[in-house]
């Protein structure tokens, strides 16, 4: 067995394990989410992604790294939080987009206006989105914050398999921080570190062990190893409209792991 599909089978089964429903029960609905990866990246050296990482607490993927991300809300909808969007973001899920951002800011302080925005000012903003006391477009409105310029793109959409107990469907999205050094985000208590890592080091990593990850999180950072220049990918993806990726997971013994369409066992797969 490979060290890649070691590591696998060892974060999903730790996901299983903590709830999932017996096969041919009714699946769980799975719940509108988005997650965001932010890129970094200088002319003289390959570009790096922001992971975070999760407690080993947390309910949901435990220990793991991931991207900033979360639940959609109501609020994520209104016409005055999409009006703050690129034009790349307002078709088709332009929810999910402002939620993508507001998480961005939310777990990390990350804010990339068009136009600078007083600190002091976006750190009392901040407090108030994460104490549910403003939603995201009342925030950037006193802020005097917009995100027209935002180099973003939706790349993917995630449904989690049937068997899990929690499920999720979730838009993937790619933006591009610019700045002369990897910005440092300020953590929330949701989460235990951060690293700025290249797609490949993060691939290897978890591969050999040190690193879990979600499948998702994995399969996005191995596309991601297979682009090397950003505005190029943007623009690919621009090109498209994501097809939902539904992963099954293929269950023997004590085996469990994640397959797609075209892998061997997927139609036996639950």
């Amino acid at each position: 067995m490979s060290d890649l599909r070691r590591a696998t089978e060892r974060i999903e089964r730790e996901e299983f394990d903590r709830g999932n429903i017996g096969r041919g029960e009714v699946a769980a609905e799975p719940r509108p989410a988005a997650t965001i990866v932010m890129a970094w990246a200088t002319p003289a050296e390959p570009y790096r992604v922001l992971l975070l990482r999760r407690p080993d607490s947390a309910r949901f993927a435990a220990g793991a790294h991931v991207f900033a991300g979360g639940a959609i809300d109501a609020a994520d909808a209104s016409p005055e939080a999409i009006e703050l969007l690129p034009d790349a973001l307002r078709e088709p899920e332009p929810a999910a987009a402002v939620a993508a951002l507001r998480e961005m800011f939310e777990e990390t302080g990350f804010l990339p206006t068009d136009d600078p925005v007083d600190a002091t000012a976006a750190r009392e903003a901040r407090k108030r989105l994460l104490a549910g006391e403003s939603d995201f477009a009342a925030a950037a409105g006193r802020l005097g914050a917009t995100f027209r310029n935002l180099k973003a793109t939706y790349l993917s959409r995630w449904i989690t398999p049937t068997r899990f107990a929690r499920r999720y469907d979730t838009h993937f999205f790619l933006t591009v921080l610019e700045a002369t050094d990897p910005p440092t985000p300020e953590l929330t208590n949701e989460l235990s570190g951060y690293l700025w890592i290249t797609p490949e080091e993060a691939v290897s990593r978890f591969a050999a062990g040190d690193l879990p990850m979600l499948f998702p999180t994995r399969k996005t950072l191995q596309m991601l190893e297979r682009h090397a220049e950003l505005d190029r990918l943007l623009e690919e993806a621009r090109d498209r409209v994501p097809v939902p990726i539904q992963p099954r997971l293929l269950i023997r013994g004590d085996s469990i792991r994640p397959v797609l369409p075209g892998d061997p066992g997927y139609e036996e797969a639950d």
